[in-house]
């Protein structure tokens, strides 16, 4: 059920802030525990006679270096040498061949990809992050968007939620340290949140009924509740009383600061990819629903 879906033709996004020193930390699964550095492994195919779409400067010619956080559906590998799968492992990996780039796939976790990228161990932060001031302040980002999101709440089917006014007096899980903990709390009162490390803990604390709902960035929202008999996940419906909490994420890449060359590759990609119809077809090959697609691709 997608009810939270309303008014699709309009694409402007909220412009969001830090709410507190946390914030850094803006997506969902982020935590402040670094994990040990992963190797990771090439991938891609570059023609000997290649001639790049863009030209910019990366750590190690001819390599795109990514952190990617490893989450699915946006980014998943079951090893540090793979196989990697996802939306971000196809687009990714397009995206630097075209520029004569093979692509060295670092899993990790969100915090540990940051801070990756920040130490200037990566060339870009991999899995589809949301684009916000605070983090254009580290680092580079795209003018446009490669899809938009927004919170989605999942629930037992039978008690769901898409607005905030039905959330209200509820006990929800929220991942420490990701984007929306802040708002949840500022929303519902800090004695309703509840605080995961991962969303697998989460969700088993929903299915034995100590929580009301989990919280978190609706394309892993939906990635949680898919194949789960009795539960469904809803984006939320924006409300003007909360629009840091139920306003339209803008998703990008983060990537090396101050390198526009880069950046302008990466806009021109998205607006491309859009266009000609590779979002819709890699969203579809990672089983988003069409009605769900549109939405990431095209907002409220």
């Amino acid at each position: 059920m997608m009810t939270g879906i309303l008014s699709r033709g309009r694409k402007s996004a909220v412009k969001l802030v830090a709410v507190s020193a946390t914030a850094l930390l803006v997506l969902s699964g982020c935590s402040s525990k670094s994990e040990p550095e992963s190797d990771g492994a090439l991938v891609g195919n570059v023609a000997d006679n290649c001639t790049p779409l863009h030209e910019f400067p990366t750590l190690k010619e001819g390599v795109l270096n990514v952190a990617a956080m490893n989450a699915a559906p946006k980014f998943h590998a079951l090893s540090d040498s793979g196989p990697f799968e996802g939306i971000d492992a196809t687009l990714l990996t397009e995206f630097a061949e075209e520029n004569c780039l093979k692509v060295l796939f670092k899993p990790m976790t969100g915090a540990a990809g940051q801070l990756d990228l920040r130490e200037g161990k990566s060339d870009l932060f991999g899995g589809l992050h949301i684009k916000t001031d605070k983090r254009g302040e580290v680092f580079g980002q795209s003018e446009g968007s490669i899809i938009y999101d927004a919170l989605g709440i999942t629930s037992a089917a039978e008690n769901s939620y898409g607005t905030v006014e039905s959330l209200n007096g509820r006990t929800i899980g929220a991942l420490s340290g990701s984007f929306f903990v802040e708002t949840l709390k500022d929303a519902f009162g800090s004695e309703n949140i509840e605080e995961y490390q991962n969303e697998t803990n989460a969700f088993e604390d929903l299915k034995a009924g100590r929580i009301d709902a989990v919280a978190n960035q609706s394309m892993m929202s939906f990635n949680l509740s898919n194949n789960q008999e009795g539960y469904e996940t809803k984006i939320i419906q924006e409300d003007p009383k909360h629009p840091e909490l139920t306003g339209l994420l803008e998703i990008t890449w983060p990537h090396t600061k101050g390198v526009p060359e880069f950046t302008a590759a990466i806009d021109d990609y998205f607006t491309r990819s859009k266009e000609n119809g590779t979002i819709e077809r890699v969203l579809k090959e990672n089983g988003v629903t069409a009605e769900v697609a549109e939405f990431y691709i095209n907002g409220r």
